[in-house]
């Protein structure tokens, strides 16, 4: 006897043919994602300006590229920003990275007028915008018109540092990207190595979180 309590529906399902079609269409979707995020990650678009300024922390090997791009770009200066040296700090005369790839550059002949070293407070979260805030403070303080600048990063760190950048400077200067080569690994196969696998994950996470989540009054990356 039906008392109202139960109904009969009719229902859609998949056959084994239509699971067979999604499943195939998010492995394409997946292999696709595979092949864009490095590229997405790893962006370049320079374009020029006053200043060239490289993140401390690349690697010396990006340092022959940037001297490359800093003569056909005709920039004035390179600034290089930099956070306190976490480890090794007792060990070294540098304290922090925009000091020590300023000192390695001289060793290598950079010539003196044209280099800057704007190092950064201590910061353990959001240490990129901190550097780029540094930057915006040391281009007030100097009283040079800088109207635009292009900045050199590692790999897919670029995306993010571009970011965070334009943010920091914004309505200041007008900021550029450079991603330099990352000599760990192969860019367009870097699911098959650990370092890229690690590097692209963490970038993407933390890309992520600066473009959706990151506020500037944290200024503590």
């Amino acid at each position: 006897m039906r008392i109202g309590l139960i109904t009969r529906k009719e229902t859609w399902c998949l056959t084994w043919r239509g699971w067979l079609a999604g499943i195939l269409t998010l492995a394409a979707c997946a292999a696709l994602g595979v092949q864009l995020i490095f590229p997405f990650l790893a962006v370049s678009h320079p374009i020029g300006g006053d200043l060239l300024v490289v993140e401390g922390w690349v690697p010396d090997y990006s340092l022959a590229e940037l001297r490359a791009e800093f003569d056909r770009g005709g920039y004035k200066l390179l600034v290089v920003t930099g956070n306190p040296m976490l480890k090794g700090e007792a060990l070294s005369e540098y304290k922090n990275y925009a000091d020590l790839t300023k000192a390695i550059l001289l060793k290598h002949g950079w010539p003196e007028e044209k280099l800057v070293a704007v190092p950064c407070p201590e910061a353990l979260r959001n240490r990129t915008y901190t550097a780029a805030r540094a930057l915006k403070d040391w281009i007030a303080k100097s009283g040079k018109p800088i109207r635009s600048l292009t900045v050199f990063s590692r790999g897919p760190h670029a995306r993010r540092t571009w970011l965070l950048y334009r943010l920091a400077l914004h309505g200041r200067a007008e900021v550029g990207i450079i991603a330099s080569q990352d000599l760990r690994y192969d860019g367009n196969r870097w699911w098959t190595t650990s370092e890229g696998v690690r590097d692209v994950i963490d970038e993407t996470i933390a890309y992520l979180y600066a473009r959706f989540l990151f506020r500037p009054a944290q200024t503590n990356d």
